[in-house]
C-alpha cells in the first residue's frame, strides 16, 4: 500500500502522522461567498473617509501623549497639596495654644527639607511644561 499525500488528497490521513487532513471547500465556492458578503455589507454600510479616519487617529495619539507627559505633573500637584496641608496641621499645632510637648529638632529639619524638596520638584515641573517644545 502506497501512503497518500495530503495536500492531493484531501479528507485522508496523512502518511507519517495518522492525522486527518480536513477536506476544504473549492477555492471558487469561497471566492464567490466572500464576494457575496462583501457586496452586501458595502450595500448596507458605507466606510468613513479615509481623512476623517486619520485625523482622529492623529488626534487621539497626541491626546495620549498629552496625558502621558502630563501625569508626572499631576503627582507633583497631588505631592504639593499634601505637603501644604501638612505644613498647615503642623502650624496649626504649633502656633495654637496646647499643653502637647513640642516637635524635636531632627523631625522638624526633615519635615522643612521633604517639603523644600517637594516644593522644588513642582516648580520644575510646572516650568518645564510651561516650554515650548522644539
Amino acid at each position: 500500500m502506497t501512503p497518500t499525500n495530503p495536500t492531493t488528497n484531501s479528507g485522508v490521513p496523512g502518511p507519517d502522522s495518522g492525522t486527518w487532513v480536513p477536506t476544504k471547500p473549492p477555492d471558487d465556492q469561497l471566492r464567490q461567498s466572500f464576494r457575496t458578503y462583501a457586496a452586501a455589507l458595502s450595500a448596507d454600510h458605507t466606510p468613513p473617509p479615509a481623512a476623517a479616519i486619520l485625523f482622529r487617529a492623529e488626534r487621539r495619539r497626541r491626546r495620549l501623549a498629552i496625558e502621558r507627559a502630563e501625569r508626572p505633573l499631576l503627582i507633583m500637584q497631588s505631592l504639593g497639596t499634601l505637603c501644604a496641608a501638612g505644613t498647615l496641621a503642623w502650624l496649626a499645632y504649633r502656633f495654637a495654644p496646647h499643653t502637647l510637648p513640642a516637635l524635636n529638632t531632627t523631625t522638624l529639619a526633615l519635615t522643612i527639607a521633604c517639603t523644600t524638596l517637594i516644593l522644588a520638584g513642582c516648580w520644575a515641573m510646572l516650568h518645564a511644561s510651561r516650554r515650548t517644545s522644539a
